[in-house]
């Protein structure tokens, strides 16, 4: 999720509620972070990449088929936000997994 707030004043209300991991990108000025926040239980979550724009991840659940996230939270400026479409479509082209972009 894009947020505003840094993760570490919501940590522990998220792991009271059993999301005990999570890779974060938190906000600079106004520019939003990305969370993403799990329940080990259930789901293995791999970070590759976290950048300011962006998160891969490959999430796997028992008995079901691994696929890869990216968590987008896209910067403003036009020069930077190119960079990361290029970015994604030099990853689609290799993408053999289902992929979701957020």
């Amino acid at each position: 999720m894009e947020t505003k707030v840094v993760y570490s004043q919501m940590s522990n209300f998220f792991n009271r509620l059993g999301f005990t991991a999570s890779s974060v990108v938190d906000p600079v000025g106004r520019v939003g972070g990305i969370w993403i926040i799990w329940d080990t239980s259930q789901v293995n979550v791999r970070t590759s990449t976290i950048n300011s724009q962006v998160i891969y991840a490959t999430i796997h659940k028992e008995d079901f088929e691994e696929w890869v996230l990216a968590a987008v939270y896209a910067n403003p400026n036009p020069t930077l936000r190119a960079h990361l479409w290029k970015e994604l479509e030099d990853m689609a082209g290799d993408m053999e997994k289902p992929w979701l972009v957020w």
